[in-house]
């Protein structure tokens, strides 16, 4: 279970509320050059395992700009009764806010069975971004699409009405090896980004990524390819392009 709430304090955005249990965590946040604050969520275990459920509550105040990492990859274990472990993250963010969420990839082992659920409940006037990747497996070992199940559902909401909704179902078969769902490709990325103004050019690069415009205003990214750098290096320059389109931010300058 992990619980955070930010807000703004003497001008600057502030963590004014943590409450974490086993095995997730935060480092301290850190204020980057931007004036973001970032924080870095840790799990020091060795993954997640079937049966396990991790919580996620993120509450941001007007005001506060917020970016949210992993420290490292999800690693999905193997699970041997076939539970799937489970991941509840709810975000709140009030007008004038701003929360950036972009974890390190998911890896589901062989034998493995994942199921998330992201929901972002934002007040008209607040910016959210989110892009996440997923391999086939443990790449650099030979494993390939040889997890149980993957699932994930990610929704989008301002001032309750539904912008963005991406649903995936993943039991890997004859079908899923099939050219035109991952075919050679090994990663895939996905991404959503609301609030500002509608940009003016929608990021490629053509082959590696792909985007457009919900019917609610939102802007999506899906993206495969067969070297996970690659689809990182295309996710990252998307990033940047939509901040500064969409919000006029400047660049984010990590510092780990």
């Amino acid at each position: 279970m992990l619980h955070l709430h930010f807000g703004v304090r003497g001008g600057r955005t502030a963590l004014l509320r943590d409450t974490q249990k086993a095995p997730l965590m935060v480092v301290r946040p850190f204020e980057l050059p931007c004036g973001t604050l970032m924080v870095f969520i840790v799990n020091p275990t060795g993954g997640v395992l079937g049966g396990d459920h991790a919580e996620i509550r993120v509450t941001v105040e007007g005001g506060a700009r917020v970016l949210i990492l992993t420290q490292s990859a999800t690693r999905v274990q193997p699970s041997p009764d076939g539970r799937p472990a489970t991941q509840d993250i709810r975000f709140q963010v009030a007008a004038g806010a701003r929360l950036e969420f972009h974890p390190e990839r998911t890896i589901p082992f062989a034998g493995s069975a994942f199921a998330q659920t992201l929901t972002a409940e934002l007040e008209e006037g607040a910016q959210f971004a989110l892009t996440e990747t997923l391999a086939s497996g443990r790449v650099q070992t030979g494993e390939r699409l040889a997890f149980a199940s993957y699932e994930s559902r990610v929704q989008v909401s301002v001032a309750g009405r539904r912008v963005y909704l991406d649903r995936q179902r993943l039991v890997p078969d004859s079908l899923t090896r099939a050219p035109g769902v991952w075919g050679g490709h090994d990663y895939q990325a996905s991404g959503v980004f609301v609030g500002g103004a509608v940009p003016a050019d929608l990021p490629g690069p053509p082959g590696v990524l792909a985007s457009g415009i919900s019917a609610g205003g939102a802007v999506w990214l899906r993206g495969v390819a067969p070297r996970g750098p690659d689809l990182d290096r295309a996710l990252l320059g998307a990033r940047e392009s939509l901040r500064r389109q969409l919000w006029g931010a400047p660049p984010v300058q990590v510092r780990r």
